[in-house]
């Protein structure tokens, strides 16, 4: 009776040692055993490694273009141009003009030796009229120059727009200057730099607001911005830019400086 006894109730440990082991679910054959059944083992499809980085722009000088003059002529039918720009640049600047409900193409040389997009064209009668027009200039690059687009309003009458050379003290950026007292809106600074991690180009933009022909702009910048601009692999250029003011046919211009020259590597 009591063999019986124990029987049974080594037979009910090994029921719930059994239930217990499913309870807690699959069994997995240790790595000396060979499985019998269920799917093969799959190999995991390795992660590629990420791109190198880009540091072609590193390499390249910034094109410095600044737009003093983008006029029109109504009577002769013409725009005249004169793009400041980089003497390392060289080919060809495309020009769009885009207004009268016309749209007009055509480029222009880069003169190098004299470091300027210079040149008049004929237009399109409709936008002769209009005396203004959206100006896109795209320079598309070199081998030693990076490429660049600028866009802002031909037209008739000058902005006179000047701006003393933007500095940056402590982290603060500062820029100041003057514009004819008819300007209205904003006059826009743009800092640009190249990443040395990856070779990108970064761009911030500030806005200083136009009161009786003057116009200037201090802002501090965020410790991140300060820290990218320090590590930079490129010249920390500036662009000075009003776009124009259609109402009284104002044209837009561009001040490019030079804030601080290319760290030595």
């Amino acid at each position: 009776m009591k063999r019986t006894f124990i029987a049974l109730i080594a037979g009910m440990g090994a029921a719930l040692a059994v239930a217990s082991a499913q309870g807690q679910g699959p069994a997995y054959p240790l790595p000396s055993q060979t499985a019998t059944s269920g799917p093969a083992p799959t190999t995991p499809t390795p992660i590629p490694p990420p791109p190198p980085p880009d540091l072609a722009n590193c390499n390249k000088q910034t094109p410095k273009i600044s737009i003093a003059r983008a006029s029109f002529d109504r009577f002769k039918r013409t725009t005249s141009i004169l793009a400041p720009i980089t003497t390392l640049a060289s080919g060809n600047a495309q020009i769009e003009l885009l207004g009268g409900g016309r749209i007009t193409q055509f480029t222009l040389p880069v003169d190098s030796a004299r470091g300027r997009i210079r040149g008049t064209r004929g237009i399109d009668a409709a936008q002769a009229r209009a005396s203004t027009a959206i100006l896109t200039l795209r320079y598309p690059g070199d081998a030693d120059t990076r490429a660049q687009t600028l866009r802002l309003r031909a037209a008739l009458r000058p902005a006179k727009l000047s701006s003393r050379r933007p500095a940056i003290t402590a982290g603060v950026l500062t820029a100041a200057g003057a514009i004819t007292k008819r300007a209205k809106g904003v006059v826009r600074l743009q800092l640009e730099w190249v990443n040395s991690a990856d070779g990108s180009i970064s761009v911030i933009e500030r806005l200083a607001t136009i009161k009786g022909g003057r116009w200037g702009v201090r802002s501090e910048l965020p410790p991140a911005i300060v820290s990218q601009i320090k590590s930079r692999c490129s010249t920390l250029q500036s662009y000075v830019l009003f776009t124009g003011f259609q109402p009284l046919l104002m044209r837009g211009e561009i001040r490019a400086f030079q804030v601080a020259p290319a760290p030595v590597q």
